[in-house]
């Protein structure tokens, strides 16, 4: 089973923005633009950041600047000078004891939960966040080490990081298996707990990223929770090529996150 692919597609086409349908294009027919979208290169600051909220003129923070750069993993560019100062900057950011915690000047600006720098499961959040964003796209270890360290301090009983329980562990596979391997106990641990975290409220933006990282830590459909989380997926898909959107979702970013699934899937199961 799988997405309706040209129904998805269809959907980025018609209600995504420019950049979108650059990421659309580069994701399924593997046509990389000549030069970055404005958007893109409008949007980052002067220290290698991408501002709170996206919002131009804001000081950088570490989530938007980990999003900014899945666009530019979308769009082939992940070798980029911008790339490359965003990584720099995230990695900058994080402290000796291998936490990455946001800025305090963010809370001016009103940030979601997860931003909070005075709380500890933003915390888990922002680090899990900004080790997996390293495991998968940049090339120094010894960071994610230093984080995986950590994180694995937080995990609780039942093998999830604590916070923002499932969010926060899902992102952290792709480090935990860098660094620890699939086979160990604390990696084992996190799968299992997602695997009994995972039902049917979970809603499609949550399954396609946690797919995403389950496939940048080299799982495969044999593994039950990304096979069963598929399928939650290809369910979720609505006639017009859409997937549900909730409260502060953005539902292109949720069918480019599925196709991009989708095209892991066929091309390496």
């Amino acid at each position: 089973m799988t997405i309706n692919i040209q129904r998805a597609r269809t959907f980025v086409e018609t209600t995504g923005t420019a950049l979108d349908r650059a990421r659309l294009v580069a994701l399924l027919d593997g046509v990389v633009p000549p030069t970055l979208p404005e958007a893109i290169q409008a949007l980052q600051n002067p220290d290698g950041g991408f501002p709170v909220g996206l919002v131009v003129g804001r000081p950088s923070a570490l989530s938007p600047t980990a999003l900014a750069l899945t666009w530019l993993r979308d769009l082939q560019q992940i070798e980029s000078p911008e790339a490359e100062r965003a990584l720099a900057f995230i990695t900058a950011r994080q402290a000796p004891r291998g936490i990455w915690r946001e800025h305090p000047e963010v809370l001016q600006f009103d940030p979601p939960p997860w931003m909070d720098p005075d709380s500890t499961p933003a915390d888990i959040y922002t680090t899990a966040l900004c080790a997996n964003t390293l495991a998968v796209l940049g090339d120094d270890e010894l960071p994610v080490d230093i984080a995986v360290a950590w994180l694995q301090t937080q995990q609780a009983r039942d093998g999830l990081l604590t916070g923002f329980r499932a969010h926060s562990s899902w992102l952290a596979v792709p480090a935990f298996e860098r660094i620890l391997g699939q086979e160990t106990r604390a990696t084992r641990r996190l799968i299992a707990g997602l695997g009994a975290n995972l039902s049917p409220e979970w809603s499609p933006a949550m399954l396609a990223w946690m797919l995403q990282s389950l496939l940048d830590a080299h799982y495969t459909r044999r593994t039950e929770l990304l096979n069963r989380a598929w399928l939650m997926l290809t369910d979720a898909q609505q006639p017009d090529g859409s997937f549900a959107a909730e409260e502060g979702e953005d539902p292109v970013q949720i069918a480019l996150q599925a196709l991009d699934v989708a095209r892991r899937l066929q091309r390496n199961g």
